[in-house]
């Protein structure tokens, strides 16, 4: 290992240390193993306007781990961060020992529940 390699390796253990959640997240790959990882988790919210009003609110979670330990993590397996159940949509590249992993909540395979019932002045019910 270079010399530069072994001073990245180290920076990211200790970015790890300082912004990574306070317990592990779990990967529960489709063999059956859950596995322990540290992880950064990010659920951002970003907002895009609309021209002519109107906006589109994005909420993909992701996270990002050191690439050795998500081993074996495949499109569709679950990830359980803080109690919450998530399934990977996407694995980004390995960047030099660190992937990002790209997720959606709930289980894979499962409909969006369906939007709830309102009362609308002009039309009676509708769908929100």
């Amino acid at each position: 290992m270079t010399r530069f390699r072994r001073l990245i390796t180290n920076a990211d253990a200790r970015i790890t240390r300082a912004f990574a959640e306070e317990r592990p997240a779990y990967l529960l790959l489709r063999d059956g193993e859950k596995r322990p990882v540290r992880v950064i988790f990010e659920s951002p919210d970003a907002t895009v306007g609309i021209r002519d009003g109107g906006e589109i609110n994005d909420h993909a979670p992701a996270f990002s781990a050191m690439t050795a330990d998500i081993s074996g993590l495949m499109k569709r397996d679950q990830v359980e961060i803080n109690a919450d159940i998530f399934h990977v949509t996407h694995i980004g590249a390995d960047e030099e020992g660190r992937t990002r992993v790209t997720l959606a909540r709930g289980e894979p395979g499962r409909s969006t529940p369906a939007a709830p019932v309102r009362p609308s002045k002009r039309y009676g019910s509708q769908r929100a």
